[in-house]
């Protein structure tokens, strides 16, 4: 394994960490915030780093595989994890939720790692800054009522953040790719950068509005990345 695989997990695990002590600092701190949301947004930031990885098997075995499991800890009872902050903060929504946002990260890395990776990050653009900021706005903001109990505050929430976050990473990606640094990566679309980033706030609001809570990670992430690909990703 190389310096730069070495490097990218350590900002990997540095950006989870941190997410979880600003979740955990706030909740001591009496904020009033979504303590879940702060994590579930925070480690969607690895989206900048995990370009540096050169082989699928390395994100898998030292940053999917065990962060699922732990989580898999912190959704049972009576062990340690499960009594501990994670294991809180497992409970705090629906139980699946982080771990099959774990799952998504997971089947994205393993399908579509070698031709599809800038798909594979809108994906989890949508399903960790879309959703997140979605829930977040729907929650203080949210009067007007559609499918499943979903406000249309929140789905704007959805659609606008990841339109905004999918478009910065096209145009980080685009100038890693124009650089050299990033040679496997690919920004071109059969529609421009802009028209990509819309297609996936609108696509993730869609999945978002009509998917039940249990299951919207998995659903938006892999669904948005799907349809990244049919649109030339």
């Amino acid at each position: 394994m190389t310096a730069e695989n070495i490097i990218a997990l350590a900002l990997v695990y540095l950006i989870i960490v941190v997410s979880l002590g600003v979740s955990l600092t706030c909740k001591k701190k009496g904020v009033k915030v979504d303590y879940r949301k702060i994590v579930h947004i925070g480690v969607g930031n690895f989206v900048f780093v995990w370009w540096v990885f050169s082989a699928s098997w390395i994100m898998l075995v030292f940053f999917v595989i065990p962060f699922a499991v732990v989580l898999a800890f912190a959704m049972m009872k009576n062990n340690l994890i499960a009594k501990s902050e994670v294991g809180e903060l497992s409970h705090a929504g629906h139980t699946e939720g982080l771990f099959l946002y774990v799952v998504s990260i997971g089947i994205l890395v393993f399908f579509l790692f070698t031709d599809h990776w800038t798909a594979a990050t809108i994906g989890v653009v949508a399903m960790t800054y879309g959703d997140g900021f979605g829930g977040i706005i729907g929650k203080r903001f949210g009067k007007h009522r559609l499918l499943g109990g979903k406000s249309l505050e929140g789905s704007l929430g959805v659609f606008a953040v990841t339109a905004i976050v999918s478009a910065v990473v096209l145009l980080f990606y685009g100038w890693l790719i124009t650089n050299g640094y990033f040679p496997r990566g690919d920004v071109t679309g059969i529609i421009p950068w802009w028209g990509l980033a819309l297609t996936a706030g609108a696509t993730c609001t869609v999945l978002e509005a009509v998917t039940p809570g249990r299951v919207d990670n998995l659903v938006n992430s892999v669904g948005t990345a799907v349809v990244m690909i049919l649109m030339g990703l």
